[in-house]
């Protein structure tokens, strides 16, 4: 008798290894696979503007990313003491103007040369509400706790969604055209904007990301695993919003098995047992006990990098 439904998830064909580059970009799902990704000393790197959750706003960091070093203090605003960028996420805001500009560039360089060597792009959407700033009609990627007065609201089409995914996906080829992407659907719920209009919105990602499937975009079931595998509460965290870390364990385990070969399982494995060490504590204040402890786990760092030099550890 089976009392669960296991979603069957197709191996994918193009295997990620340690030698290879990967990028992240959207939700805050996608930083939590991200993470992953660099527990396990992956070459990674994730969110040139920050944690982003709209497929415009996201597209629209990719039309940064082909002008690198591009943004000048004209693009900035200004409210409660901070300069920020409404293309951006607030950990880019800042006192000072120059700062913001310095750190936006940095980032748009650092990130578009990344891509541009990386095999896989793997993009999370996490909502089709978007808030336009009324001044500039322009949709805002992060509204800067701006008052609410300042914005309108709406819930982008089908229609909307595609054309921003095809202008995503022609300027990450831009960049890169050997880049694979990935796209996921993220599980989070977006209850603000009412649980039926949440649904709306995830079944409009859902259907445009769905009309662009190819053989260089692909789609991971994040948000079926969690909603159809996973169908309790108790896979959740207490805001009932976000997957708790036994959730997102185990769809990191579906994404194992769909990306990496047995060589690199083996690989994570010890690299996992290094983390284990490398994260341990000793109980004991004796100061010898340790720093023969700290010069285990720097045996151990150079033993497995001397092994696996492709590892960022």
């Amino acid at each position: 008798m089976k009392f669960r439904m296991e979603i069957p998830i197709p191996t994918s064909s193009n295997k990620i290894d340690h030698s290879q580059k990967v990028y992240f970009t959207g939700s805050c799902f996608s930083e939590n696979v991200a993470n992953k990704f660099k527990y396990f000393g992956f070459d990674l790197l994730s969110n040139s503007h920050g944690i982003i959750y709209n497929p415009v706003s996201i597209s629209e960091c990719f039309f940064d990313l082909m002008n690198p070093g591009s943004y000048q203090e004209k693009d900035l605003s200004f409210h409660n003491d901070n300069y920020f960028s409404y293309a951006h996420h607030g950990c880019f805001d800042g006192k000072e103007s120059s700062e913001v500009i310095k750190n936006i560039n940095v980032s748009l360089q650092l990130h578009a040369s990344f891509i541009k060597a990386a095999q896989v792009v793997f993009i999370t959407l996490g909502t089709a509400w978007v808030y336009v700033q009324r001044e500039i009609n322009r949709i805002v990627a992060n509204c800067h706790k701006v008052p609410a007065e300042f914005f309108k609201k709406r819930l982008l089409t089908v229609d909307d969604i595609e054309n921003n995914l095809e202008k995503m996906i022609d300027r990450i080829h831009f960049l890169n055209p050997a880049a694979q992407i990935v796209f996921t659907l993220s599980p989070v719920k977006h209850l603000k904007d009412g649980f039926v209009e949440n649904q709306l919105s995830k079944s409009r990602l859902h259907v445009a990301i769905h009309n662009f499937l190819s053989k260089n975009v692909s789609y991971f079931p994040s948000y079926e695993i969690m909603n159809d595998d996973l169908r309790d509460y108790r896979f959740w965290k207490e805001d009932m919003m976000h997957p708790n870390e036994l959730a997102i364990e185990y769809i990191w385990q579906k994404f194992s098995e769909t990306y990496f070969s047995k060589e690199t399982m083996e690989v994570m494995k010890e690299v996992k047992q290094y983390q284990q060490l490398a994260s341990h504590r000793p109980l004991s204040p004796n100061l010898g006990e340790i720093k023969d402890f700290d010069e285990k786990k720097k045996a151990k760092l150079i033993e497995i990098k001397n092994k696996y030099p492709q590892l960022i550890l």
